[in-house]
């Protein structure tokens, strides 16, 4: 086994199960590249309306703050908030399961890969070595045929791990546990056909090199949105292949042939960050949109504060009264004036509402609560979700 194996075991495919709280004490290497998937593209990510949520602790062991993680993902992307990994989690990280399967199948990891075989597993390993230096190996966008030259960009991918200190893992073009693993935190593209309402953390990657290439000038948001999908078609016209404004094997290749770097980073990948103090709270619904979830983030220590809360499945905020354009949440502390936050929408398509702030001074005591409401024109609404710091630890 590789470095990342023997710091994260056991080996477990990612995605080839569900990951929750559900099953006490869940470890190994699926869990950790879900975290550090997470840190590594929050670090490079710039949503709109401010973070997705903090960095985690990258230990390989689902507990409370990666299910909170998870949840943020979810109302991020507009997906069910449950805290539980699962297809449509994996599925925002590049990894088709279940019926999110890409490709035609098997998924990606469930077996391993060699000169001689054939099927989507193997276009989806072609497609990720493509976007970076290892297409110029390849030569030709993704067809699916594991041959020569395929174990040639396996093998060139393979040295460049080990040369960045992946120790442990072998040259020899086969695609293993440790290669998988490897695949999977090193390149974050080319798991799936990338259109229309397909979001995720492979639309960061696909946006931050055409950014890097002049075609996109837009945030790194992970949303495939008009922005993206026009620059998507502005390189596809400069690279003379088909216009169709979605990427597939075509597109990964091109990107690859613009982005001659190698794949890994060096190690240790996955810095483990511990926040000096913080806090997730799930806030609580109070029926008047009762299918609404909403939770609060907050970070605290000597040099600062940042907090953020996220809201999903709310209408707009008009529906309640033609006046109000948004939503706001208001913090209560104790002995000061409240602080009311804007919330801006990030996808109206999910109702997904976020806001919050970064402050050097702010410090909320664990007997702060929170409300959120629609508001505008100087008027508030009814109060949607109501939470209190109550549990958090002090700073």
């Amino acid at each position: 086994m590789a470095l990342f194996e023997n710091l994260y075991g056991p080996y477990v495919p990612f995605g080839s199960r569900n990951l929750s709280l559900q099953t006490p004490n869940l470890k190994g290497t699926d869990v950790a590249i879900l975290q550090g998937v997470f840190n590594l593209l929050l670090q490079v990510m710039n949503p709109p309306l401010g973070p997705i949520g903090p960095p985690v602790t990258v230990d390989g062991i689902f507990g409370a703050s990666t299910r909170q993680m998870v949840m943020n993902i979810q109302a991020y992307f507009g997906l069910p908030v449950d805290g539980i990994a699962g297809p449509q989690v994996y599925f925002v990280y590049g990894q088709g399961v279940g019926p999110n399967t890409t490709y035609g199948g098997p998924v990606y990891g469930s077996r391993n890969l060699q000169q001689g075989v054939s099927g989507g597993d193997v276009k989806i390993l072609q497609n990720r070595l493509n976007t970076f230096r290892y297409s110029s190996i390849m030569g030709i966008p993704a067809d699916g045929i594991f041959g020569p030259k395929t174990a040639a960009a396996v093998a060139a991918f393979q040295q460049d791990a080990i040369a960045n200190g992946d120790t442990g893992l072998t040259v020899d073009s086969i695609v293993g546990p440790a290669t998988f693993d490897a695949t999977w935190i090193y390149t974050f593209a080319g798991g799936r056909g990338i259109l229309s309402g397909r979001n995720g953390f492979d639309v960061v990657f696909v946006q931050n090199v055409l950014q890097l290439n002049g075609f996109y000038a837009g945030r790194l948001t992970g949303y495939y949105d008009a922005a993206t999908q026009a620059a998507v078609r502005a390189f596809q016209t400069a690279m003379g292949i088909t216009v169709d404004g979605q990427v597939g094997p075509q597109t990964f290749f091109k990107l690859g042939q613009n982005n001659q770097n190698p794949a890994p980073r060096p190690f240790p990948l996955f810095p483990l960050v511990v926040a000096p103090s913080q806090c997730n709270v799930v806030l609580t619904n109070t029926g008047v949109v009762p299918q609404a979830t909403g939770t609060f983030f907050v970070q605290q220590s000597s040099t600062g504060s940042q907090l953020f809360l996220t809201a999903i499945s709310l209408p707009e905020p008009g529906t309640f009264n033609p006046a109000f354009t948004n939503y706001s949440f208001t913090l209560n502390i104790p002995g000061q004036l409240p602080i009311t936050v804007s919330m801006g929408e990030a996808d109206a398509s999910a109702g997904l509402w976020s806001g919050g702030l970064v402050s050097p001074s702010l410090r909320l005591p664990n007997t702060t609560t929170m409300t959120v409401y629609p508001a505008g024109g100087g008027l508030t609404g009814p109060v949607v979700f109501s939470g209190s710091l109550a549990n958090c630890p002090p700073l």
